[in-house]
């Protein structure tokens, strides 16, 4: 599970082009943590570390303990993406999604 949970750290870090020593400040932990983490070397993190890390990359806590088929990263930046828009646009969107899913199923 750690090396899931690292493996998403890392992810996100990258994606929002952060470095690890930039990330370590943003989230206020040592950056030999964020690497012992990324590397899934360090099962020994309290909670209050790994749900600041996970803030600083801008994912909830409870994002890291998802199943693993739902916790790539470009799928949380989706959820992410339809949660911050109005419930009516969302939903729109994501008949739209669904319909676009659909029809590339049926090739």
């Amino acid at each position: 599970m750690i090396n899931e949970i690292g493996k998403i750290i890392r992810d996100k870090r990258r994606s929002l082009g952060l470095t690890i020593e930039q990330l370590a400040e943003k989230a206020d932990v040592s950056e030999s943590l964020v690497s012992q983490l990324e590397r899934g070397v360090n099962s020994n993190i309290s909670i209050n570390k790994l749900e600041r890390i996970s803030t600083a990359v801008n994912l909830k806590l409870s994002d890291l303990f998802d199943e693993p088929a739902n916790n790539g990263i470009k799928y949380l930046e989706l959820l992410d993406f339809l949660a911050n828009l109005p419930r009516d646009k969302r939903e729109e969107l994501s008949e739209k999604i669904l319909a676009l899913l659909s029809s590339m199923n049926n090739l």
